[in-house]
């Protein structure tokens, strides 16, 4: 049976096959401690770490410098809510699509700090509500605003040049989770002056799990790590560095960092809008395929006036996804059913408390693939 693999937001799947060569020549030539030792062998890894901050920055539209490889997008969400001090009189806002990684973050700085946080209000088309935004910042101005470039349930775009033009108006600063957009829908900085990016390796990077970036535009020493350690440099100094690499203490994950240069360089190749019209045009089946199927399925979202990055969500009347996911699953195909990790987000899209189906194509992906799952989706309907 053949595996048609449809839960690219969680995790892109197969990668390119120029992103397992790089992770071979890793693993076989020199994956050590990079910029640890006097040896060539580390020198080279410290090379490769640093071609891939390079080009990483580069495809950002920021500095270098204002780059640091962390484990993950969480990690990286993580040291900012953590560890930047919200000036006197400010509030913490955060979108009401946000992944547990933000929301959960959010609850222990409420539980354990003290700090109120408040939800941006949401918008039936739109996603969210500028002008009511702009009323609340008026009241309690923004110290923080976190806010996800896509929804990781629809795929929604929020209107994220806005809402940074906005939080900038009344003083405050934007931490971006661009974990489901950094690589295919990236937010240059150059269009969207944001002052913080978290971002993942494993998704529209089409890199491997393990590794990161987080984007910090200012001064590094504004925010305290989350972890403290070597970082090989400065290793008589017991306090950590005022740079970036104040960010990266231990060893990096080598192979995951080079996966994410190979993957840029594969977008690059292929070209963004190529990609992403393969996506698109998936996507664009599959919604035409569940339409013939209403009342029987109801589809959730994809009113964003912004755009979507590829994902269809909906939902089976008198079937709960997870059964749904069951079936599927059954004829090897990969979806993903239930919260998605962002409960917020379905209580605003009324699905709450079994969630939705999510379906999200790549590139690898094929229209038999669409098919197959439309064909399983019929079954339940007829």
């Amino acid at each position: 049976m053949s595996v048609k693999y449809l839960d690219n937001a969680a995790t892109t799947f197969p990668k390119p096959a120029e992103v397992g060569g790089a992770i071979a020549r890793c693993l076989t030539g020199w994956v050590v401690d990079p910029e640890r030792g006097s040896h060539a062998i580390a020198a080279a890894a410290g090379s490769e770490v640093e071609k891939s901050r390079t080009k990483l920055a580069e495809h950002l539209g920021v500095g270098e410098e204002s780059l640091s490889f962390v484990p993950s997008a969480t990690y990286g969400i993580n040291t900012i809510m953590q560890g930047l001090k919200l000036p006197p009189d400010t509030g913490l806002y955060v979108s009401p699509y946000e992944h547990n990684a933000v929301a959960r973050c959010a609850e222990h700085l409420r539980l354990t700090r003290n700090v109120e946080y408040r939800k941006l209000p949401a918008h039936p088309v739109e996603l969210i509500d500028l002008r009511e935004m702009e009323a609340r910042f008026q009241r309690l101005r923004p110290g923080l605003v976190v806010v996800t470039h896509a929804s990781n349930v629809t795929g929604d775009i929020l209107p994220l040049r806005e809402i940074i033009e906005v939080t900038h108006k009344y003083g405050g600063r934007v931490l971006v989770d661009g974990a489901q957009t950094v690589g295919l829908h990236t937010p240059n900085h150059s269009a969207y002056e944001y002052d913080f990016l978290a971002f993942s390796s494993h998704k529209a990077l089409f890199g491997i799990p393990g590794s990161g970036g987080l984007v910090i535009l200012g001064q590094q020493d504004e925010v305290m790590p989350l972890v403290y350690g070597g970082t090989g440099t400065e290793s008589r100094n017991m306090v950590m560095p005022t740079s970036s690499k104040r960010f990266e203490a231990g060893t990096h994950a080598v192979p995951a960092i080079v996966s994410m240069l190979a993957g840029i360089e594969w977008i690059e190749t292929m070209g963004t809008e190529t990609i992403n019209q393969k996506t698109a045009d998936l996507c664009s089946m599959l919604i035409e395929g569940l339409r013939l199927f209403q009342p029987g399925v109801r589809l959730i979202g994809r009113t964003s006036p912004f755009g979507n990055i590829g994902i269809v969500s909906f939902t089976i009347i008198g079937v709960s996804p997870q059964e749904a996911g069951m079936v599927l699953d059954a004829k090897g195909i990969c979806v993903r059913t239930g919260l998605h990790c962002a409960p917020w987000a379905h209580e605003c899209f009324g699905t709450l408390p079994h969630g939705t189906i999510r379906v999200s194509p790549s590139f690898f992906s094929s229209e038999a693939d669409i098919d197959s799952l439309l064909e399983t989706i019929g079954d339940f309907i007829f």
